[in-house]
């Protein structure tokens, strides 16, 4: 690819409240890209500034240009008058919004300042928040109003249809930083005897862990050399600790909370469980199947499109303890079958999910939106 004579400024926004699968995926993205043709930055949409987001810190720790900005408040769309005043400075091309709160506030600046915007949809919500359900649907119809949106998932994409011009949909699949994955240091284990579950994520409604807390239950009546490792944080975390209490099973498991290295911990799982009810093309998966790590998934879209049963992985039936229980102990019990599915995963990622591949599907686009300015 040949270097223009001025670099297309692409602005990444997020309103971002840890460091999870959104947040990774542009990390991501921004450390593929070629930095001869593009200038990069991430402007992470705070409701007040305290202390350096966990997204700005991993995004300077990797060498890339980030900060916090205060929007004032919780939904403040006055905000937009500001960034767009550093947006039109900064001589921004093309502002990429993740979210609702990234989108609407995204749009409105992008229309100030005079520049494009687009938006790339990681996944919709699956709670009863009235409030948060409103947006969304906000969220959804400022889509006709972008110059592009690129759904990360089949199913994300078929949503779109009918309210989205075809011209300005394109379907980019995710894909996770392979070289990061396979470059970080494995953390030391605590237990290194026992076999090691484990789980990196949000702690929200619908991750659906109480099932896999329920089949580890299970499986842990059996099976006295397993333990479960939890990484992540959400509102949930206080309910599946009382859980665990409960269910007698607490000094079995770890809740770790939000760990900036989790890819360090995930090299020592020796299985990788995602219980999910719902998922766009999680990176998670991708991460684990890059780390060579084996994976049980829910059957459903997104997961799918990684996890071919019996093949890369195992699924089972959505909220099902007892089948997912089974789906571990099979691979307890069948070590070298587990190792053979996650290298075939392995392969898969590499093929069709890596960064570097979907950064040169961003990068036609975002040469396609930025010519405006040439």
């Amino acid at each position: 690819m040949k270097a223009t004579a001025k670099k297309i400024h692409v602005l990444h926004l997020i309103g971002s409240t840890g460091l999870y699968g959104a947040e990774r995926w542009i990390l991501a993205l921004m450390r593929a890209m070629d930095t001869h043709v593009f200038r990069l930055t991430l402007v992470n949409l705070v409701d007040t500034v305290e202390e350096k987001s966990a997204v700005v810190l991993a995004a300077e720790q990797r060498g890339l240009s980030a900060f916090d900005f205060n929007t004032g408040g919780k939904f403040n769309l006055f905000a937009a008058t500001r960034l767009a005043a550093w947006v039109r400075e900064q001589r921004v091309d093309i502002i990429h919004g993740h979210g609702y709160k990234s989108d609407l506030l995204g749009l409105l600046t992008a229309k100030l300042a005079g520049c494009r915007v687009m938006t790339t949809p990681h996944g919709w919500s699956m709670g009863k928040d009235r409030m948060l359900q409103l947006y969304e649907k906000m969220d959804r119809f400022s889509f006709r109003f972008m110059n592009m949106v690129c759904p990360l998932s089949p199913d994300l994409a078929d949503g779109l249809k009918g309210s989205v011009d075809h011209a300005k949909h394109r379907l980019i699949f995710n894909g996770v930083d392979i070289d990061e994955i396979q470059e970080a240091v494995t953390v030391q284990r605590k237990h290194p005897e026992a076999y090691m579950i484990g789980y990196i994520g949000q702690l929200i409604e619908r991750k659906d862990m109480p099932t896999l807390i329920s089949a580890f239950h299970s499986l842990s009546k059996e099976r006295v050399n397993i333990r479960l490792v939890v990484l992540g944080d959400g509102a949930k975390r206080v309910e599946l600790q009382a859980e665990c209490e409960r269910l007698g099973v607490s000094g079995r498991v770890d809740f770790l909370g939000f760990r900036p290295d989790a890819a360090s911990w995930l090299k020592t799982f020796d299985l990788f469980v995602l219980p999910s009810r719902l998922e766009g093309i999680p990176r998670c998966i991708m991460e684990a199947l890059a780390a060579t790590v084996p994976v049980v998934v829910t059957d459903i879209p997104g997961n799918r499109n990684l996890v071919s049963h019996k093949e890369t992985g195992l699924l089972y039936p959505v909220g099902d303890c007892r089948q997912l229980a089974e789906c571990m102990a099979f691979m307890m019990d069948h070590p070298a079958e587990a190792q053979e599915m996650a290298r075939r995963g392995n392969r898969r990622v590499e093929d069709e999910y890596s960064s570097r591949k979907m950064s040169r599907e961003y990068a036609a686009i975002y040469e396609e939106l930025g010519a405006y300015r040439q």
